[in-house]
């Protein structure tokens, strides 16, 4: 993690009270944080900064489904963007949607120009980070990937260092986000919607830390109309991954506090343009 995410990062216990780093870190050569201590002001808290990520979470719990299970493990961080996912979007919508088709979508909808805190919900390897941090150029600010899975992020991170990038890394959920409410320019996720146990939660959560004039760039699968597709994403329940229809998912934006401003669907993936619904 690097010195800039302490102006946004909070205990997620105390999501107004902004973690202290403690003396006697340990940083790179192009000052990332490799090894530390933060601690929270109000509760006392320590949180470890291993190998350049901040864990907030502790000890890992039981996965709630197969699939946060599976995440966990090293060869699927491994192999999820070197095997699987360069081609999903492309299986999934029956079309030609490699990243030279996705990645300037989702940043067209978040401008990352505008500067301020970018975060990369359930970030996995960090894709949507990368291109955060790259379309933001000069503007202000810091992007944040969030993820519960250490491999995950480890792999984030190490893709990003290659591409000489500063963007921190941080282990926490995306239904209890480390930062205070109002404080993210730019929430973007991709496809993790559906493998969150508790979706209206982590909505709730985006609605809560959006700022008054920030966005939120979503990308989820929705329900199939076709009998195959329908008994594929049935067996996929069985491993926790959801898919609600079109009418649910907008329902559940709205009930969360957030207005749809755009969106596209090509089969079962669907792009979401959010804002605050105060806006």
């Amino acid at each position: 993690m690097y010195i800039e995410v302490l102006e946004y990062l909070t205990c997620p216990h105390h999501p107004d009270a902004p973690l202290v780093l403690e003396g006697g870190e340990r940083r790179a050569d192009d000052g990332e944080i490799v090894n530390g201590v933060l601690r929270c002001p109000v509760c006392a808290a320590r949180y470890p900064i291993v190998e350049g990520i901040a864990d907030l979470l502790g000890p890992i719990r039981f996965p709630e489904n197969l699939t946060q299970a599976l995440n966990l493990l090293p060869l699927t961080a491994w192999g999820y963007e070197r095997t699987w996912r360069p081609q999903a979007l492309t299986m999934l919508s029956g079309e030609p949607f490699g990243y030279e088709r996705e990645l300037p979508l989702i940043t067209a909808m978040a401008a990352p120009e505008r500067g301020g805190l970018m975060v990369d919900v359930a970030c996995s390897n960090g894709l949507y980070a990368r291109a955060l941090e790259h379309a933001r150029g000069a503007a202000p600010g810091h992007v944040v990937g969030i993820d519960y899975a250490i491999p995950m992020l480890r792999q984030a991170r190490a893709f990003a260092r290659a591409e000489g990038l500063r963007i921190s890394y941080v282990r926490a959920r995306a239904e209890a986000l480390p930062f205070a409410a109002g404080a993210a320019s730019v929430l973007a996720m991709g496809g993790s919607l559906n493998e969150i146990g508790n979706a209206a939660r982590a909505l709730r959560e985006l609605r809560r830390v959006l700022a008054p004039a920030g966005r939120v760039a979503l990308m989820c699968l929705v329900r199939d109309e076709r009998a195959p597709g329908r008994a594929v994403q049935s067996f996929l329940g069985l491993a926790g991954v959801s898919f609600p229809t079109l009418e649910q998912l907008n329902r559940a934006f709205a009930i969360a506090g957030l207005r749809l401003r755009a969106q596209w669907r090509y089969h079962v993936v669907v792009f979401s343009l959010l804002t605050a619904d105060t806006v």
